[in-house]
């Protein structure tokens, strides 16, 4: 019985840790080198049984995002900083509940042994914004890459 309450409890963990939105490196996925420049995406699953239908990723401090990879169905802008760099891209389209999509990028890592915090907001089609920012509502999680 103990070890099904394991299994059940595992799973159950699981099945929520794949609803959050991550950030990724092609390469190995979970981490990347400091001061270098790195392929990343940004993976959205849709969690709450409605339609995605606007996806904004705030860029982290320190962070200079390279490039943007358009993707099929949705337009993208950027907002800058008062460097000119890109320090939000917010991307709108249709990813319908079920789905997920990656949203590719290139960014230069900022020097250091740190861990890179980025922003994601996730508007439904219903108008909810579910956050993804290290906040109270987003219950701490915040999509994170090690840097070594």
């Amino acid at each position: 019985m103990k070890l099904l309450f394991s299994a059940l409890a595992l799973s159950a963990f699981m099945m929520d840790a794949q609803a959050h939105v991550t950030i990724r490196n092609y390469a190995n996925g979970v981490d990347s080198i400091a001061g270098k420049s790195d392929h990343f995406r940004l993976n959205v699953p849709t969690n709450r049984g409605k339609a995605v239908t606007k996806v904004k990723m705030v860029v982290t401090e320190g962070v200079k995002l390279l490039f943007v990879h358009p993707m099929p169905g949705w337009t993208y802008t950027t907002e800058k900083n008062a460097e000119g760099n890109i320090a939000s891209i917010i991307y709108k389209g249709r990813m319908e509940a079920s789905e997920f999509t990656a949203f590719p990028f290139i960014a230069l890592n900022p020097k250091g042994d740190v861990s890179v915090k980025y922003k994601a907001y996730i508007t439904y089609e219903d108008g909810v914004v579910v956050p993804f920012d290290g906040s109270e509502e987003a219950k701490g999680y915040q999509p994170t890459i090690h840097l070594k």
